[in-house]
């Protein structure tokens, strides 16, 4: 997911540190043509203060940039119209039970219209009591097939150990907002000690000594065992491959065309230490080349159709396998996710295509 408009490198920035959420979504388009105006100059700078005064009178417009209803993950993105680079992520917090279950219809990239308020939290993370939304656009990238099941089960899995290696999943602030990934569900971690995982980019790997949070119950938060000799440990740095010669395999990957990605953008899926990580192949010098390594991609994906599944956020192909060489790319802790620099489309291979075992 590494290209916006304008033909740019994305370092699409994204953050799923919540608490349970719920909006209190109203149908009728009167309402929403009534209360949802936009004001560009509020967005501008993001500052809270504005965008506060916007959530309690006419609402504030954004997207839903993650959403996992089992875990009671709502997480809504509102950016400055000026910079796409300068954003905002809030945490919703649950209205009641009814506008809980209109809320798990939502899905990433919907645009919405929100009417609450901000509230006062520890977490560097704004959140925010949604008393209604309004659905202004729905996003279809991933229609027509069916919705992804998580294969993690939190907190089960995490319920007896004191430690396991993770995905670093975002980190911002310096270092005092942290989510990771166990398997493939997210997990916010409560920093106490910024200086701990302020090196951190995500993509990383690191081995963390945790404890559960008590509260909230949904969705489960960790906190750093601080009294262990090293609370987070590197197992895999992505940083330290900047620049290097690669070749990767794996399964191939597409970020269908979104409100943030001007086309769809492939990728390959790469396990390492069981977790997957998914490398964009793009080309930045030459669009002639990229173009044309777009096209060989998009062909290798439409003539195997019949074995494409959704993923949390993008659709895979379990049956066909990729190979790419090129240089890896990562230029900031926030970028979503990291990528291959391919010369041209020669530097792709299709590897095989073989029945899926998934």
């Amino acid at each position: 997911m590494s290209m916006i408009k304008g033909y740019r490198s994305s370092l699409l920035v994204i953050i799923i540190t919540v608490i349970t959420g719920i909006f209190t979504l109203v149908a009728s388009a009167s309402p929403v043509s009534e209360s949802c105006v936009y004001h560009p100059e509020a967005y501008r700078g993001i500052n809270l203060s504005s965008l506060g005064n916007e959530l309690e009178t006419t609402g504030l417009l954004g997207e839903i940039h993650g959403i996992v209803p089992e875990e009671n993950i709502f997480v809504l993105a509102v950016r400055d119209p000026d910079n796409f680079f300068d954003f905002q992520h809030f945490s919703v917090i649950p209205g009641n039970k009814q506008t809980q279950e209109s809320l798990k219809k939502l899905g990433r990239h919907d645009q919405v219209c929100l009417q609450g308020k901000l509230i006062k939290n520890p977490s560097p993370q704004p959140h925010i009591v949604v008393k209604a939304a309004f659905i202004m656009e729905s996003w279809d990238g991933l229609a027509g097939y069916e919705n992804y099941q998580y294969q993690g089960n939190i907190p089960a899995d995490l319920q007896y150990k004191n430690h396991a290696i993770f995905k670093v999943h975002f980190v911002n602030s310096e270092g005092k907002i942290l989510v990771v990934e166990y398997k493939d569900k997210i997990l916010p971690i409560f920093v106490k000690n910024p200086d701990l995982t302020k090196d951190l980019y995500r993509g990383d790997l690191i081995d963390i000594s945790y404890k559960t949070q008590p509260w909230p119950g949904h969705p489960t938060h960790l906190n750093l065992t601080l009294n262990a000799e090293n609370p987070i440990k590197f197992v895999d740095r992505l940083v330290e491959r900047h620049g290097q010669e690669e070749t990767l395999a794996g399964k191939l990957v597409k970020f269908p065309k979104s409100p943030q990605l001007q086309f769809d953008v492939f990728a390959i899926e790469v396990i390492t230490e069981n977790l997957p990580r998914y490398y964009t192949l793009v080309n930045f010098e030459d669009r002639k080349e990229f173009e044309e390594i777009r096209e060989k991609l998009a062909n290798i994906w439409n003539n195997n159709l019949d074995s494409i599944t959704s993923g949390r956020n993008f659709l895979i192909n379990p049956s066909v396998k990729i190979e790419a060489q090129g240089k890896i790319n990562v230029i900031s802790p926030q970028q979503a996710n990291p990528q291959i620099l391919l010369e041209n489309g020669d530097k792709i291979k299709q590897l095989s295509i073989a029945k899926s075992t998934l």
